[in-house]
């Protein structure tokens, strides 16, 4: 092969691997989750749905359960994802390097149990933006988007029909949150807990998924996914990857 082709073909190889790079690099996620009782089952199908969704659209994917990964390994991603992941095996340090992250612009997306925990920490519940109360049984509702007009929600349907365990909240500050999803109370029976007593919904305006800016960065929550099958179904997907590229 003649030099000016072997010359030729190095830098189109090369050029074509920057095109690749920088578009595989388009932004970074780091997924955090904690094993449970309740949805340990749903990490692995979890895991492989977002590998799928970075390789689909070109972006990069970490995954740890290690805490000390929020203090090793945030500097270098743009959104990190709690999956019914929350404040309570996090120490002041991961606490640091968690507010560091947001703000320095970073994106944090929380999934179900994200917002529950049995420790206080205003500060993490005020990024999540509620604290879980309970839930009653799981059960098919109609989800109303309520704002259309934003990445989580722009693929779905005015009214949405899904099976889930609908949460009930505490410490929302509506006048901070914008508001995406809020279920029906009326479409399903809000008062079938797991004892004979009677639980109580959050009336006409029952919130499950929102966004907000938050100390300089973004912060988006959405209750649904408790089921491993959520991260099978598309819709739900795209709520989450809507959530990621905002």
């Amino acid at each position: 092969m003649k030099p000016f082709t072997m010359k030729y073909l190095l830098l189109t190889i090369f050029f074509f691997t920057m095109i690749k790079t920088n578009a595989q690099d388009q932004f970074s996620v780091l997924l955090f989750t904690q094993h449970d009782t309740w949805h340990y089952n749903t990490i692995p199908v979890a895991v492989e749905a977002f590998q799928e969704m970075a390789v689909e659209n070109q972006f990069k994917f970490d995954w740890t359960q290690r805490p000390n990964d929020l203090i090793e390994k945030l500097p270098e991603y743009d959104v990190v994802i709690f999956m019914n992941a929350n404040a309570n095996f996090l120490t002041p340090k991961h606490m640091i390097a968690l507010k560091a992250f947001m703000k320095r612009g970073g994106g944090f997306v929380g999934i179900h149990g994200t917002a529950d925990g049995e420790n206080e920490n205003a500060w993490f519940d005020e990024l999540v933006g509620a604290k879980f109360v309970n839930h009653p049984k799981l059960q098919a509702a109609i989800v109303n988007v309520e704002n259309s007009d934003f990445p989580a929600t722009w693929h779905l349907p005015n009214k949405w029909l899904r099976s889930d365990e609908w949460y009930n909240f505490e410490k929302m500050n509506l006048d901070k949150l914008n508001i995406l999803l809020t279920v029906d109370e009326t479409t399903y029976d809000f008062t079938a807990g797991y004892d004979d007593i009677p639980l109580k919904g959050m009336g006409e305006m029952h919130p499950i998924a929102w966004y907000q800016e938050y100390e300089g960065g973004r912060s988006f929550y959405t209750a649904l996914g408790h089921k491993p099958e959520s991260y099978k179904d598309k819709n739900f997907l795209n709520h989450i990857f809507g959530a990621i590229y905002w």
